[in-house]
């Protein structure tokens, strides 16, 4: 079931970000900005290009309910 359809701008974690995703073994993970909406937590998933995502880490930036940093991990759905 579809909850929201928002548009997000989307990024490859690189550099530290990348390395810190590596450690818990996130084959790839993908930052997703997004314009603040309520309701939103870790036991839901993205679809994004056709791909899956488990959200791993939601951050409303400053505290400001303007923009919300989503990082998550692209599900393995190979069997």
């Amino acid at each position: 079931m579809d909850l929201k359809i928002l548009w997000a701008a989307v990024t490859n974690l690189h550099g530290r970000e990348y390395f810190a995703a590596a450690v818990v073994k996130a084959e790839n993970t993908v930052k997703f900005t997004i314009r603040y909406a309520e309701g939103i937590d870790e036991s839901m998933r993205i679809l994004f290009k056709g791909k899956q995502y488990d959200i791993s880490s939601i951050d409303n930036i400053k505290y400001a309910n303007k923009f919300i940093e989503i990082k998550a991990m692209e599900v393995d759905n190979s069997g």
